[in-house]
C-alpha cells in the first residue's frame, strides 16, 4: 500500500480488496479477521491501472464455526481490530469486524499518509502523538 500514487488509487484498491472480501463472505463463508495495512497489496495493470488484492488468510474461518464459540478469540492486528474484538465481546464476530477494521485503516492512513513518500517526512511523524502510540505498539514504520 505504501506504494499507491494518490488517493484515487487507494480508493480503488480499498474497493477492489472489498469487493473481493464480499465475494469470500457470501461465496464461501469464511472471515478473514485480520484486515490491515500489511494485509492489503496491490499490483498496477500494464496500463497502469491498480488492482486491489487481499492477502494473508492465515487468521481466517468458516463462519460456521463462529456458532459454538463462548467467547471469541481476540485475533487481529492491534490497531485495526473492531471495538467488540478489543473488548472481547461475547458477540459473534462477522464481516462488520472486518469493515470496521477498513475504517481504521483509512483513519490511519488519513492521518499519517497514504504513501511511502508522505509516511517518510519525519519532521511531520515525529510531532504526531498517533505516530508515538504507533511506534510503541508495533514498532517505527
Amino acid at each position: 500500500l505504501k506504494s499507491v500514487r494518490s488517493v484515487d488509487e487507494l480508493i480503488v484498491v480499498v474497493g477492489d480488496v472489498m469487493a473481493a472480501h464480499t465475494a469470500i463472505v457470501r461465496r464461501c463463508g469464511i472471515l478473514h479477521r485480520d484486515l490491515s495495512t500489511n494485509n492489503i497489496m496491490f499490483c498496477r495493470d500494464d496500463d497502469g491501472m491498480v488492482r486491489g488484492l487481499l492477502i494473508d488468510f492465515d487468521n481466517a474461518v468458516l463462519q460456521s464455526d463462529l456458532h459454538n464459540e463462548q467467547r471469541p478469540d481476540q485475533i487481529g492486528t492491534f490497531p485495526y481490530m473492531s471495538i467488540g474484538n478489543l473488548e472481547q465481546s461475547s458477540v459473534k464476530r462477522t464481516a462488520l469486524d472486518d469493515w470496521e477494521s477498513l475504517i481504521y485503516i483509512l483513519c490511519w492512513l488519513g492521518t499519517i499518509g497514504i504513501n511511502r513518500e508522505d509516511q517518510e517526512k519525519v519532521d511531520i511523524q515525529s510531532n504526531m502523538q498517533i505516530c508515538r502510540w504507533r511506534d510503541e505498539i508495533s514498532g517505527p514504520i
